[in-house]
C-alpha cells in the first residue's frame, strides 16, 4: 500500500523509521493549539497511517514544550463563522475523535506540558498515554463557556469515574501528571529526561509484536468503549456546539485573550 506522504500535512510533522511513524503537531507559537486546517489534518492523518504497511505503532506528540493547548482562539471566531446555530459544523467534530478510535494501528501519546481543551481528549483517544512530570491535562472547555466536547464527556467518566470525571471537566482545573498517573487517566508519568527513551522501548515492543494480533486486540477493545460512549458523545457534541453562540461563550474567549476572570451570565 502506498506510504504516507509527509508533504500533504502543514501543521503535523510526520517521520518514519523502523516501523515507528513520529506525528508531531507542529504549531509552536501557540503551544500547538488547533485551528481549523490543523484540524482536517488531524481527521484524515489515520487513513494515510493505516494505510502505509511499513507502519506499525504510531507517536503523537507536540513540537516542543506542548503537546496541545486546546483550540487556537486567535482565529476561532472567523472559523466560527462558517458554522450558525441549527446547522452547527459537528462533522468535523466526530471524524477527530472516531477516526482516532478507528485507527488500525496502535497509537501511543507522547505529553509533555500542557494538553488542554480538544488537546487533552485527543490525547486520551490514544491507546497509550505517557507524560512528563511537568505535563498538564485539562478539559477546559467550561473555562471557555463551552459545554464539555471532543470526547471528554465520553471518555473521561469511563477513565477514572464518573464522580471524579464530573468534577473535573464541571470544574475545568488541571490535572498534573502525578496526580493524572495516580488516578488511571494516563498509563506513566515519567522525568522528562526519561520520556523520550521509555516511549520509544515501547513504541520498539509494540512494533515487534504480532501486528495484526495487536490490531484485532485494539479494535475489539475500541468496539466496546465506542458502544459505551456513542450516545453520551453525541450528546456533548450538541451540546459544544450549541453552547459556541451564546454569550458567555464569547465572554470565556475575550477573557482568556485579555488574560482576565471571565463573568458568565448564563445566557
Amino acid at each position: 500500500m502506498p506510504a504516507i506522504d509527509p508533504d500533504r500535512y502543514q501543521w503535523i510533522k510526520v517521520t518514519k523509521a523502523d516501523g515507528i511513524a513520529t506525528l508531531t503537531l507542529n504549531n509552536p507559537r501557540r503551544k500547538n493549539a488547533v485551528s481549523r486546517p490543523m484540524h482536517k489534518e488531524i481527521e484524515r492523518i489515520w487513513d494515510d497511517v493505516d494505510a502505509d504497511d511499513d507502519i506499525r505503532v504510531v507517536i503523537l506528540t507536540g513540537e516542543g514544550d506542548a503537546f496541545c493547548a486546546g483550540t487556537d482562539l486567535s482565529v476561532q471566531d472567523a472559523d466560527n463563522q462558517e458554522g450558525r446555530p441549527g446547522r452547527p459544523p459537528t462533522r468535523s467534530a466526530r471524524r477527530l475523535f472516531w477516526n482516532m478510535l478507528d485507527c488500525e494501528k496502535p497509537i501511543i501519546a507522547k505529553v509533555r506540558g500542557p494538553a488542554y481543551g480538544v488537546g487533552v481528549n485527543i490525547a486520551m483517544a490514544a491507546d497509550i498515554v505517557v507524560a512528563a512530570e511537568h505535563a498538564r491535562f485539562c478539559d477546559s472547555h467550561v473555562k471557555m463557556g463551552i459545554a464539555a466536547g471532543d470526547g471528554g464527556a465520553a471518555l473521561w467518566p469511563l477513565l477514572i469515574g464518573f464522580h471524579r470525571a464530573k468534577e473535573y471537566l464541571m470544574i475545568g482545573d488541571p490535572i498534573d501528571a502525578q496526580r493524572a498517573e495516580a488516578i488511571g487517566l494516563i498509563n506513566y508519568c515519567l522525568p522528562d529526561v526519561e520520556l523520550d527513551d521509555f516511549v520509544d522501548t515501547l513504541a520498539r515492543k509494540l512494533s515487534a509484536g504480532a501486528p495484526l494480533a495487536i490490531s484485532y486486540t485494539k479494535m475489539a477493545v475500541n468496539l466496546m468503549l465506542k458502544q459505551m460512549t456513542g450516545g453520551a458523545f453525541e450528546t456533548s457534541l450538541a451540546y459544544d456546539q450549541l453552547s459556541l453562540f451564546t454569550e458567555d461563550h464569547k465572554e470565556g474567549a475575550r477573557a482568556f485573550l485579555e488574560k482576565r476572570r471571565p463573568e458568565f451570565r448564563g445566557r
